[in-house]
């Protein structure tokens, strides 16, 4: 189901399932993070839930909360928007540090970004290339987290928005996963289910 119209990533609240057909494969992304093949396969099958929920910490930050359910015991993680580094253990990735931030309009690029990698994280591009772009939305804003594991060595840089695809809005979420020199692209596209 298509996302809300009134619905940014500035007020994100609801509950997502990946829209597979829509979705790029990530099981590449996957195993450059290091999830064993088993592991993947088992998400290929699975349909989960990601309830989100917006709130604010004590020093008055915005935070998005996910709650995944409907994998294994669930997981819960949070994204505070302060651009703070924020260590953290996830059941799948291991220990990570993330570090997280609403943008307005195009992202800032960086010595990492090739021009693919900015084109895609920009929603202008998709990952075979062809043109794209991010639904305008009210607060012209969208949402980046970097999130590294330093024992495994990569980092994954993602951005949130809503993209309008087959004349439908969905929430949707780019990323760009880098070990060394390998550099793997995907796109998961979410329908709206409350």
């Amino acid at each position: 189901m298509a996302a809300p119209a009134e619905m940014t990533v500035a007020n994100l609240a609801g509950q997502f399932v990946p829209n597979k057909a829509l979705s790029d494969d990530v099981d590449s992304s996957l195993a450059l993070q290091g999830v064993a093949w088993i592991i993947r396969k088992g998400i290929s099958l699975a349909s989960p839930k990601f309830i989100l929920s917006q709130s604010t910490d004590e020093n008055g930050v915005a935070v998005v909360n996910i709650t995944v359910a409907g994998v294994g015991s669930g997981t819960t993680e949070a994204r505070v928007l302060n651009w703070e580094p924020v260590d953290g253990k996830n059941p799948l990735f291991g220990k990570t540090r993330t570090r997280s931030r609403l943008y307005n309009s195009a992202l800032e690029r960086s010595e990492t970004h090739s021009d693919e990698d900015y084109a895609f994280l920009n929603g202008t591009a998709t990952k075979d290339g062809t043109p794209s772009s991010w639904a305008e939305e009210a607060s012209g804003q969208n949402l980046q987290c970097i999130i590294a594991n330093e024992e495994a060595g990569w980092t994954m840089e993602q951005v949130w928005g809503f993209e309008e695809i087959d004349g439908k809005r969905y929430h949707t979420r780019r990323s760009v996963v880098r070990k060394g020199s390998q550099v793997e692209r995907g796109r998961l596209v979410y329908n709206y289910v409350a």
